[in-house]
């Protein structure tokens, strides 16, 4: 019985992951407010330091989402 209890006490967890997620991502995309990659790649792009290196968009945005590279 009490490895059914704390298998129904998981499940219940990772549904209220889910929804706060879900509500939370609703209530971004409403506000209008810019997301954590959108605003790294932004910053990314305007930083004056990669203006003299040669890469290009897909590189860099590589870089963003692999951090061992």
């Amino acid at each position: 019985m009490k490895p059914k209890l704390v298998a129904v006490f998981v499940v219940g967890i990772l549904t209220l992951s889910v929804i706060a997620t879900a509500v939370a991502a609703i209530g971004q995309a409403v506000g209008d407010e810019p997301g954590a990659v959108t605003t790294a790649l932004v910053n990314n792009a305007n930083d004056p330091g990669n203006s003299g290196e040669n890469d290009n968009a897909l590189v860099s945005t590589f870089k963003l989402v692999c951090p061992f590279h």
